[in-house]
């Protein structure tokens, strides 16, 4: 098993030198940062990080942009699994060997957080609603479809269909790659909001969700 850590990072200066220390305390896995167009541009505080690459966006281009970027990168160099986690520190990185040692069989690892305060009630109401829709679809128990603490097996994405390029493709993700065949787990991770910016537009973000649900049971 060649595992990566995939991070995509939007103006998260304040938080990735601690998400990058934090996670070279607690494993040597590669690590591969998308930045994803952030003014000025992400950088480290030490010259020289081993595994550790940087792949920019000259603009701002969207969360599943930048996830299909890494899985592309990591088809392309062998990897065999894929984690991602969020560059803001609403994921913690003492959690990671969660995911690393977990069986290699699975296909799609899901961190899910207790919904429950301080997450904000809106996102409780709406991750609970879509959780609760994807897993109706798929016929699995999906416990936090809008989780981005995960790990994939490449084998078992389809690279080839899926076209969100915002927060919604971690839902259109498993829509389109997890099957009445397909090996899930949920995996519990901490609860983490400090106040960093959400870059999720509530109205939008749930229309989109609602044209995706539709274009799924159509298709």
């Amino acid at each position: 098993m060649k595992q990566l850590i995939v991070i995509p990072c939007y103006n998260t200066h304040i938080y990735i030198n601690k998400l990058i220390s934090d996670l070279y305390k607690n494993t040597s896995t590669d690590i591969l940062v998308i930045d994803d167009g952030s003014s000025p541009k992400i950088s480290f505080k030490k010259d020289k990080l081993t595994n550790l690459k940087i792949i920019r966006n000259n603009i701002n281009k969207g969360k599943g942009h930048a996830l299909k970027k890494g899985f592309l990168y990591a088809k392309e160099n062998n990897y065999t699994h894929v984690i991602t986690l969020d560059g803001d520190l609403q994921h913690d990185p003492l959690e990671i060997n969660k995911f690393i040692l977990e069986d290699k069989g699975i296909d799609f690892l899901i961190g899910y957080r207790e919904l429950r305060r301080p997450m904000p009630l809106s996102r409780i109401i709406s991750n609970t609603i879509t959780s609760k829709i994807i897993s109706l679809i798929l016929n699995k128990n999906i416990r936090d479809s809008q989780c981005g603490y995960r790990r994939y097996r490449l084998k078992k994405i389809d690279f080839n269909n899926n076209s969100s390029n915002g927060y919604i493709f971690e839902s259109e993700i498993l829509l389109k790659s997890v099957n009445k065949l397909s090996i899930l787990k949920n995996i519990p991770i901490k609860v983490i909001y400090d106040g960093s910016p959400s870059h999720i537009n509530k109205f939008t973000d749930t229309i989109k969700f609602i044209k995706l649900i539709l274009k799924h049971i159509i298709a």
